[in-house]
């Protein structure tokens, strides 16, 4: 993973913790979990703040997440707010600290001028043992403290002033009116600076989760949970309502269904397949992954598209026994050319190879993130919507197969981020969405 952190494809956006007021409240908090003080003088942190520094003096990557449930987090910085979430259970995990940043920013800003905010996200269940304790998510709580007790001394002041407007002669009650006085020097006013977050509870809706080896849970408005997965994995037989379904994730003729039925996913678009560059990257890729299988001394960053299209042409015949190359010529044919693609020979699988989430659906992350999943060798995508997806493939490429990944994410990727990612996920919409 080396080549992923000095190349920025891992921890590349994390807060700088160096100054040594915020070590120390870094080292209060884990010391509230019962983990041991780092003697770093400087680390990393992410909007959660998980530290791959510290999770390395600790030889656990899993030090804020010991269950894959009910996330731990630590606060030292209003800046943490704008970075990314990694080594997540809950792909919702992210987006729920991101809404907690969004709607308590005056309050996590006046408590870390002056505390370190620690605490876990907490769900109806301890942790996973059976299918059922995932099922019963579907709201949150942020469970917050502060070493120096400066929310819970904030939380009682407000009660103290609440009970003191409420009562006709409160004013001559000298103890309450002490008491105020004392928090108030801790706190400050908190008529004027919030101190207390006022939104801690988030719904969880439709997410993926790594237990039972990866499995997607999708909420409909009628009150229907379907989960999608591996039946080696999960055992469907355990008691679940009678409107619940399980998907196996390889009954693709089931899984298009769901997701065309529900509206999840838009129907396909071959304006976006073609326009959006996603048809090109796709080609590229396959393409030269499979001309450096055949010839391990072939450098695949080195092959022109001149190259590409005299190998497909000598290699045609072969190529077509490939599903994904089958798919790909047909709609890069249609694209060029115009017409109508001739999917009378696409089964399920092509289809949800060449469809994207609907734009405009709720679940149009999560979707985009399952749609990777029938889409192993497109690494780019994975790369952006399913990171736990690419991190666990890249263990198993050769290292010129690495160097091809990281060469192309940062070439493609990252010189605009926002650029790229509104092309394949937001824009090219079907005229009729």
């Amino acid at each position: 993973m080396e080549r992923l952190i000095e190349n920025a494809l891992m921890y590349g956006s994390m807060v700088q913790i160096d100054q040594p007021h915020l070590v120390e409240r870094y080292n209060q908090a884990l010391n509230a979990f019962g983990l041991a003080a780092t003697r770093r003088n400087t680390f990393s942190v992410d909007a959660m703040g998980f530290s791959p520094e510290i999770a390395e003096d600790l030889n656990d990557d899993e030090y804020l997440d010991p269950l894959g449930i009910n996330r731990r987090f630590i606060i030292v910085s209003p800046d943490q707010a704008d970075m990314p979430v990694v080594n997540i259970s809950f792909s919702s995990t992210p987006d729920l600290m991101r809404a907690f940043y969004v709607e308590n920013s005056e309050a996590i800003r006046n408590l870390t001028l002056k505390d370190v905010v620690y605490g876990e996200i907490e769900d109806a269940s301890y942790r996973v043992d059976e299918l059922d304790d995932v099922l019963s998510i579907k709201r949150v709580r942020f469970k917050l403290h502060t070493h120096n007790g400066l929310l819970e001394k904030s939380q009682q002041l407000a009660g103290l002033i609440e009970t003191f407007e409420a009562e006709k002669d409160a004013w001559q009650d000298d103890a309450l009116l002490g008491e105020i006085v004392d928090l108030a020097q801790a706190c400050g006013d908190i008529r004027y600076n919030q101190i207390a977050p006022q939104q801690t509870q988030f719904d969880a809706r439709s997410f993926w989760t790594r237990h039972f080896d990866g499995i997607y849970v999708f909420h409909d408005e009628d009150d229907q949970v379907v989960v999608i997965g591996d039946p080696k994995q999960v055992h469907v037989d355990e008691a679940r309502r009678p409107q619940d379904r399980f998907i196996a994730m390889t009954d693709h003729d089931a899984v298009l269904d769901y997701l065309t039925g529900t509206g999840r996913v838009e129907p396909l678009n071959l304006e976006w397949f073609g326009q959006s560059g996603i048809m090109d990257i796709r080609f590229g890729i396959f393409c030269r992954l499979q001309m450096s299988l055949l010839d391990v001394d072939l450098d695949p960053c080195a092959i022109t598209d001149v190259e590409i299209d005299n190998w497909v042409h000598r290699n045609l015949s072969q190529l077509k026994k490939s599903k994904v190359f089958r798919q790909l010529h047909e709609l890069h044919r249609v694209v060029l050319n115009g017409g109508q693609p001739d999917t009378a020979g696409f089964d399920a699988e092509m289809t949800l190879m060449s469809v994207r989430a609907n734009p405009d659906h709720d679940d149009w992350l999560l979707v985009n993130r399952f749609l990777t999943e029938f889409l192993p060798y497109d690494f780019l995508t994975r790369f952006i919507v399913n990171k736990q997806a690419f991190y666990r493939d890249y263990e198993t490429f050769s290292d010129t197969h690495r160097e091809y990944a990281v060469r192309l994410i940062t070439a493609t990727y990252f010189p605009d981020k926002q650029e790229l990612w509104s092309a394949l996920f937001e824009e090219w919409r079907l005229s009729d969405a």
